[in-house]
């Protein structure tokens, strides 16, 4: 890495409050890997001990089942990392891991890894705490699949990837829609032309605009209540 590979590791949440001389350690021994958008970065099932520690860039984590179907589980940005799994049971790739846009991504080693964290048993707890988050998140998307239908699903997305000002990253096009609520391509393009019509959703240079983010809203709000009002009477 480039002389400014320190202050780069000191903004990674999984590093923080490590020592100095662990991080220049770290950067001497790590391999800095620049990736292009639609490069793949992991496959799910091929052998890895190699830690990914993102710099740069956004990495999209995708589940594929045996059948071919795919359900993107999570968006990773600069700080976050991937392949952990791997690094701790030596088994193979979970997932497939594709790159959203240009970016940089720190490869470490498991012996490089685990020869810090017997230095710094701090560094095995960070990582527990980063592991209890995602699966958190996991189980929150397991529900969201289980109770919402498609366009409530698309819905639900779309306020995910949107700002406060109802713009959507330029990466986010029907197929990725598609992918984040476990739905077929053709099922999430009628609902996002429908919702064009009505004025709910703008395509723009840019992206997708949602203009009409309340309609979006009431929709997930309705299901919620109605969710609630079931879970009170099955108590």
């Amino acid at each position: 890495m480039n002389g400014n590979a320190v202050a780069t590791l000191q903004h990674v949440p999984l590093f923080h409050n490590m020592p100095s001389q662990f991080l220049r350690h770290l950067a001497q021994v790590a391999i800095c890997r620049r990736f292009r958008a639609g490069d793949v970065l992991c496959c799910k099932g091929e052998m890895g001990s190699t830690l990914f520690i993102l710099l740069k860039g956004q990495v999209m984590v995708v589940g594929v089942d045996d059948g071919g179907r795919e359900v993107l589980l999570n968006l990773l940005k600069p700080g976050d990392f991937f392949g952990e799994l791997s690094l701790i049971d030596g088994r193979p790739r979970s997932a497939d891991v594709v790159a959203l846009t240009d970016g940089e991504a720190l490869l470490v080693r498991r012996s490089d890894f685990m020869a810090l964290a017997e230095r710094m048993p701090s560094l095995i707890w960070q990582l527990m705490e980063a592991l209890a988050k995602r699966v958190r998140e996991a189980d929150e998307l397991v529900m969201r699949m289980a109770w919402l239908n498609a366009p409530e699903r698309v819905a639900w997305a779309l306020l995910e990837f949107a700002n406060q000002q109802g713009q959507l990253p330029q990466w986010v096009n029907i197929n990725i829609l598609a992918k984040r609520c476990g739905l077929a391509r053709e099922t999430a393009n009628r609902i996002v032309s429908q919702w064009q019509k009505e004025g709910i959703l703008l395509r723009t240079k840019e992206g997708f605009v949602i203009t009409k983010p309340s309609k979006l809203q009431e929709m997930l709000r309705t299901k919620t209540a109605i969710t609630g009002e079931c879970n009170g009477r099955d108590k």
